[in-house]
């Protein structure tokens, strides 16, 4: 696990305050050796042991059945009790809810997902949301007390100082509602709320390709493009909470009309549904492919998958639509590395199935317009988290204050 939060330095004369600034070096580094603790959190090795010990009778750490190659005889090695307690975890997606139920490492323990329609509206979302956490809650059963909170990465506009989410407009009659306290009043759980995207940059940052990288950016390219920033190693959301909205970044002033009312957006050219539209709109009128072939003739049945596998047959359309694809998103990267620099951009969501399909392209801007000095910096990556980053990253905050609270008395 890597150390993205500092140990807390706090006066060793609390047992408190030293049993979390140990917790937080065995999280973060273990498994370790209290020798090894002593030294990085500059405590006494008494001090150390007398956290250590309470800490494993309780269950919060434990054990590791390695055991350190020092010389001598071999030191115990400590580490974090992952399933000390469980996060649920949701994505609310623009037709779909995602859940997971994970222990402190990020391990998976259950997913599943339920799909709704979108002339649902708010009432109906909410209504579905909350019935849907309470059975996952429930399902825990007698673990429901090693439940430490829900996370919820939402597909909107969310404001991380109160937990309230202004929805984008797939979702009727929304307006500004106050999720965090309308979850934390019904479940009597801690709550995190995060847009999806700055959600799956936090999953990216703990789990993902993104533990040793201070200063990286997350693409989240799905139903919609969404971005999420950290910049010294911590993630950035603005002064009211929507920084990383990538995708309404304008790349076309005579282009299509977007969800958020402006012309040409990013997302208009390059979300997965702007994709295949494209390709619909082509083999109907006329254009030679296999996609045809691919789907039997039913237009409608066209899916990004089938574009991934017509593009892997050679298919000159489907080539083209991820070469269009991969210069206008390429276009839009110029731009993030000549003004933020950062180490690493991860893409993410349903676009990375098309690998170098997409990542070619988006390399050749970036050699022909990006600055020298950030180009040769970055290096652009898919995700390997899947389905689950925003599920997971959603549930960091949660973690991230476990582990700095009082553990003893």
């Amino acid at each position: 696990m890597p150390s993205k939060i500092s140990a807390v330095q706090l006066s060793p004369f609390s047992r408190q305050y030293n049993a979390s600034s140990i917790f937080a070096h065995i999280f973060h580094r273990g498994p370790v050796t209290q020798r090894e603790i002593s030294k990085t959190a500059g405590l006494s090795f008494a001090t150390v042991t007398s956290v250590v010990s309470p800490l494993e009778k309780l269950g919060i750490i434990q054990r590791s059945t390695a055991s350190s190659t020092n010389t001598g005889r071999p030191a115990g090695l400590y580490k974090c009790n992952p399933t000390y307690r469980h996060v649920l975890g949701i994505e609310a997606r623009k037709d779909e809810l995602f859940f997971i139920l994970s222990d402190l490492q990020g391990h998976v323990l259950s997913q599943n997902s339920i799909s709704y329609d979108k002339k649902i509206g708010k009432e109906g979302f909410l209504n579905l949301l909350l019935r849907e956490t309470k059975d996952k809650i429930a399902r825990v059963g007698a673990k429901e007390n090693k439940l430490l909170g829900i996370g919820i990465g939402v597909a909107g506009l969310v404001n991380p100082a109160n937990g309230s989410v202004a929805m984008l407009s797939h979702l009727s009659n929304w307006g500004s509602i106050p999720l965090r306290e309308i979850m934390e009043e019904k479940f009597k759980l801690k709550v995190s709320v995060h847009n999806l995207a700055a959600a799956a940059a936090l999953g990216e940052s703990w789990y993902g390709l993104g533990r040793d990288k201070a200063n990286f950016l997350f693409l989240s390219v799905t139903d919609g493009v969404g971005g999420g920033i950290f910049i010294n190693d911590q993630l950035y959301t603005g002064t009211s909470g929507t920084a990383g909205e990538f995708g309404h970044i304008s790349v076309d002033d005579h282009g299509p009309v977007c969800t958020c009312g402006n012309v040409g957006c990013l997302e208009t050219f390059t979300s997965v549904p702007a994709i295949v539209q494209s390709a619909r709109k082509s083999v109907s009128d006329g254009v030679s492919s296999a996609i045809k072939e691919i789907v039997g003739g039913d237009l409608d049945k066209i899916t990004f998958s089938t574009l991934v596998e017509a593009a892997k047959r050679e298919d000159k359309l489907a080539y083209k639509l991820f070469t269009d694809v991969g210069r206008y998103l390429g276009e839009g990267i110029v731009s993030l590395v000549n003004l933020l620099n950062p180490e690493m951009i991860v893409i993410g969501g349903d676009l990375a199935q098309a690998g170098s399909l997409i990542l070619d392209p988006v390399n050749d801007v970036l050699k022909r317009q990006a600055l020298e000095v950030p180009r040769k910096s970055v290096e652009i990556v898919f995700s390997g988290l899947g389905d689950s980053a925003s599920a997971l990253g959603s549930v960091v905050p949660l973690i991230e204050e476990f582990i700095t609270l009082p553990l003893l008395e």
